[in-house]
């Protein structure tokens, strides 16, 4: 096969922070014998945002989903048996730097409000944001510096 012409597409999105993309290259060859042409393409889809930062709100998303459920476990009276009592293990754990700035309250007999949790969640969400925010910082610093 002889070599053809080579076509290639780029569309690049941005929105303001990160760009992203889809490349899409074309190949057409045709074969001297039988004349017939093969197209073989490649698309390439890229994003510009860091695996850090989505692995850090990966992380911050399951701590703060867990401290929901412990909040709503504890306010509905639920029994600390099975998942109920793994979510209120792993609920105190991460509310315990929380614990006692605000007071538990009763919304009824045996169903708490844990107001720990809730300060919590807001707490390590703001924590995330921050950490992504220097990654990404730290990120264009190293695209930018200059190679020796």
């Amino acid at each position: 096969m002889t070599d053809g012409s080579v076509h290639q597409e780029r569309s690049v999105t941005s929105d303001g922070e990160h760009q992203s993309g889809v490349a899409v290259t074309s190949q057409t060859t045709t074969d001297p014998v039988s004349g017939g042409q093969v197209t073989n393409s490649v698309t390439q889809v890229w994003s510009g945002r860091s695996t850090d930062g989505q692995l850090t709100w990966l992380i911050a998303g399951v701590v703060i989903a867990l401290l929901a459920f412990d909040f709503v476990f504890h306010a509905a009276g639920a029994n600390s048996v099975g998942f109920a009592a793994f979510v209120f293990a792993v609920g105190s754990f991460f509310a315990a730097p929380f614990a006692g700035i605000f007071k538990t309250s009763y919304a009824s007999p045996g169903n708490l409000v844990v107001w720990a949790d809730l300060l919590a969640m807001v707490m390590y969400a703001c924590l995330a944001a921050a950490v992504v925010k220097v990654l990404a910082l730290m990120s264009t610093q190293r695209q930018q510096r200059p190679s020796v």
